[in-house]
């Protein structure tokens, strides 16, 4: 006997949630994806576009999700299928490195690589504006931090496992390079089909669309933003914290090439380091869940827009010091402050903007911010510029004041409960 609808999704959203954010340790943006990529360029600035490319693929298509999607009555279908494309491409792309010979191109290597986080993160950012409508009619703004919360409290500690296995793969016992890649890789498959298998099981909870279709070109859907915006001031202030506090991308990629070239630690601290940012995780989970279920998601938002401040200050403070081993500990804190502010996006920014979506508008909502998030693509490529042609105190100075800046205007975010209808 299947179980009721409500517990059912709250296990396929809870499943999901967790092996999606175990695959992204194995693929984690701050460590091992620019770590990979040191090893085929030297140059800051492509090292950075892993990054950009992973967040612009992610981001900027959901436009034109949320364009195509808002008035299907049903969205579950659309999830799976976007699932079954686009995850399955990095077991593809570990079987490449498995060929002998290749790395003599590293160039064709990383346009492959590029290829590869462009084709899963395009295909998920379909996936993404579908989840976030069925999060949003399955469970009220309560239920869904804490199933968030909880999620990343038991993400936070597998992850820890996950980083283990990552340094383990790249320390100097592991399989040789660039079978220690391949092999990290395939196991980011495997939690991205786990993840697969949950969204399967989700019950779409029916909920009526709006009767009027959305434009389908983008010169007539762009008004709809302006729409958005004058009709919804709190979201126009949620856009510029977001943006803003989006900043921190100009050096997020480029902690850990502080790390292994400038202190000089060894390459098995990837591991470490993506096990403690997980471990950052795990903490937004047990204590920022807590706050988004009983004050709300806007003040998760403030909380996380001043701990972004942490990591450029501590930058600044090695470059004052002088990077070395015995410094360690203070990456160690930078990425338990990265891991607990990039784990409460859910939990603030997304959160809040299911709250203030009309019922049957989420989409919208949900893939324009996402989408005005895309500018933010060029922050990573920005800041490995910056690297390329000046310094690591400037870098970190540019951030900090980016992030100054958000956390200064998150202060002005309100608490909201409802939304009027705009269509």
């Amino acid at each position: 006997m299947s179980k009721p609808p409500s517990t059912r999704n709250w296990w396929a959203f809870f499943l999901d949630y967790v092996f999606f954010g175990l695959g992204l340790t194995f693929a984690q943006t701050g460590t091992v994806l620019p770590a990979f990529m040191a090893t085929l360029t030297t140059s800051k600035a492509l090292i950075g576009s892993a990054s950009a490319v992973w967040l612009g693929a992610w981001l900027l298509p959901q436009l034109f999700a949320a364009n195509y999607l808002t008035n299907k009555p049903k969205k579950y279908g659309y999830m799976v299928w976007g699932a079954v494309i686009g995850r399955p491409v990095f077991w593809i792309f570990a079987a490449l490195l498995l060929f002998k010979g290749v790395m003599q191109w590293p160039l064709l290597v990383l346009i492959l690589f590029l290829f590869t986080l462009a084709w899963f993160a395009a295909w998920d950012a379909f996936v993404a504006i579908a989840w976030f409508d069925l999060l949003g009619k399955a469970m009220d703004s309560r239920a869904r931090g804490k199933l968030i919360g909880a999620g990343q409290v038991v993400n936070g500690v597998l992850a820890v496992g996950a980083g283990w296995i990552v340094g383990q793969l790249l320390s100097k016992g592991g399989p040789p390079y660039p079978l220690n890649y391949a092999a990290i890789f395939t196991l980011a498959g495997v939690c991205f089909f786990l993840s697969f298998l949950a969204i399967l099981i989700t019950v779409e909870i029916p909920e009526a669309v709006p009767e009027q279709p959305l434009a389908a070109s983008l010169r007539d859907y762009l008004p709809k933003f302006a729409e958005v915006w004058r009709n919804d001031p709190n979201f126009g202030r949620l856009i510029s914290v977001r943006l803003l506090a989006g900043l921190s991308g100009l050096a997020t990629p480029f902690y850990i090439l502080h790390a292994t070239q400038e202190a000089r630690l060894g390459p098995q601290i990837i591991g470490s380091f993506a096990a403690i940012s997980s471990i950052g995780l795990t903490l937004a989970g047990l204590t920022l869940g807590r706050v988004a279920a009983r004050q709300g998601s806007y003040r998760v938002i403030q909380i996380t827009s001043w701990l972004s401040l942490v990591p450029p200050l501590l930058g600044l403070a090695l470059t004052a010091l002088g990077a070395s081993p015995a410094f360690a500990w203070v990456y160690v804190i930078c990425y338990l402050t990265i891991g607990m502010v990039d784990g409460s996006m859910m939990l603030g920014y997304f959160n809040y903007v299911l709250d203030l979506a009309p019922p049957g508008s989420r989409p919208i909502y949900v893939g324009l911010t996402k989408t005005v998030s895309g500018l933010l693509v060029v922050a990573p490529i920005l800041g490995g510029w910056i690297l390329d042609y000046s310094s690591y105190p400037v870098l970190f100075v540019l951030t900090l004041i980016g992030v100054t800046a958000a956390a200064v205007a998150s202060m002005k975010l309100p608490h909201v409960t409802s939304s009027a209808q705009i269509f």
